[in-house]
């Protein structure tokens, strides 16, 4: 497959966070292929790397209105999650997620390969949902 890369080249794929979070209801084995798809990331950057200087990376991005997303028929439960209780409190758009791949693929990423990225508002970050009953004395800001 690298062989038909430019050297120096670049690669990305699709994963999410379902890979090393819960996500209920995110199932059918798909946690699963996600993880490896992440551990194959690493391998794959430096073999790739060493034989054909190719890049590897996969983006992790956040809950976003797709045809794709449907199919898991919660998606608008995870987007107003999301919206609740990530730093950003905004709707991730389709355009958000292809500017980090064209990033990922162009020359000023010519030093990042065997990462996740993740583009979902930095909803990666957040050890809580604060949005739990829990912390409604406590002064969250709001967007």
């Amino acid at each position: 497959f690298f062989h038909i890369l430019h050297t120096g080249g670049a690669t990305i794929s699709l994963t999410y966070i379902a890979s090393e979070k819960i996500i209920p209801g995110y199932g059918g084995g798909m946690s699963s292929a996600k993880a490896a798809l992440e551990s194959d990331t690493r391998v794959l950057a430096f073999e790739a790397g060493r034989r054909h200087n190719v890049r590897v990376n996969t983006i992790s991005a956040g809950p976003l209105r797709s045809r794709a997303a449907k199919a898991i028929g919660f998606i608008d439960m995870m987007i107003d999650y999301s919206l609740e209780n990530a730093p950003l409190q905004k709707e991730l758009s389709a355009d958000e997620v292809g500017n980090v791949a064209a990033f990922l693929v162009s020359p000023l990423a010519s030093a990042i390969t065997g990462a996740v990225i993740y583009v979902d508002n930095g909803l990666n970050a957040m050890g809580v949902g604060v949005d739990s009953p829990v912390f409604k004395d406590l002064a969250i800001p709001k967007a």
